[in-house]
């Protein structure tokens, strides 16, 4: 999961204490003047898992019948705007950053893929981080990546083995 949506989407007053972290890490990462990278996938993952988060908790009773009606209906324009406004602060707090694509090995990306072994948007963002020396934070406890270091405060990943991991719970 990516901590921008416990940042700055209602999926972060579901869990406060999840997003307390995660806003802590985040101010002292800003205060220390590192720099913050972004990429496309990054944003799209944000802007559809808000979408889809809204989407999802509607009441049954003013639901649309699935989530491209919503996206069409005039419901969905606020929920657009709170998206947009979102997407820009991240993107003013972050640094652009290709994504790597033409320089990854796909071949592996899509095996791993095909075998059920790895999100294919994990492991695009894992190739880059480590293509580019970087460092992942996340919560999402299917991560995986080699020769990475993530920061995060989901314990689920404290104990991979192909992972360094950066505790911001202490």
């Amino acid at each position: 999961m990516l901590i921008w949506l416990y940042l700055y989407s209602p999926q972060g007053d579901r869990y406060p204490r999840v997003k307390r972290k995660y806003n802590l890490a985040f101010r002292r990462i800003r205060s220390a003047k590192v720099p913050i990278f972004i990429d496309v996938l990054i944003l799209s993952e944000f802007i559809n898992a808000y979408a889809r988060f809204v989407y999802n908790n509607l009441p049954a009773v003013t639901k649309q019948s699935n989530f491209k009606a919503f996206r069409n209906s005039a419901d969905f324009k606020p929920v657009a705007e709170q998206i947009a406004k979102y997407s820009q602060r991240i993107v003013g707090k972050s640094e652009r950053i290709d994504s790597g694509f033409e320089s990854v090995d796909l071949e592996a990306i899509v095996v791993d893929y095909a075998g059920v072994n790895a999100d294919f948007n994990d492991r695009m963002l894992a190739e880059l981080c480590k293509a580019k020396g970087l460092k992942f934070v996340t919560h999402d406890a299917d991560f995986k990546g080699d020769n990475l270091t993530i920061i995060t405060a989901n314990s689920r990943l404290f104990n991979k083995a192909e992972i360094k991991v950066i505790n911001i719970n202490t």
